[in-house]
């Protein structure tokens, strides 16, 4: 079954919407864990530009919920 191509625009825009709301550390793995398979799927097809900006997204979702970060529950949406 083919799955539906997300790009990138839409993905950082999803990822704005979550930080516009606050993220828990809950949440902000989840996310994480989203955006590492999603990566790990559709890395061949993706161009360097998207590439390092989703690793940013990841970057910001990884401090978020870690529980020893200063900056848990932040998600900073400039990346992008």
């Amino acid at each position: 079954m083919n799955k539906p191509y997300i790009n990138v625009e839409a993905i950082l825009e999803m990822f704005q919407e979550i930080a516009q709301k606050g993220v828990d550390q809950a949440s902000a793995v989840d996310s994480l864990n989203w955006l590492t398979e999603y990566l790990a799927r559709e890395h061949s097809t993706m161009n360097t530009n998207d590439w390092n900006r989703l690793l940013q997204i990841g970057a910001v979702l990884y401090r978020a919920g870690d529980p020893g970060d200063g900056a848990r529950g932040r998600v900073d949406s400039r990346h992008g």
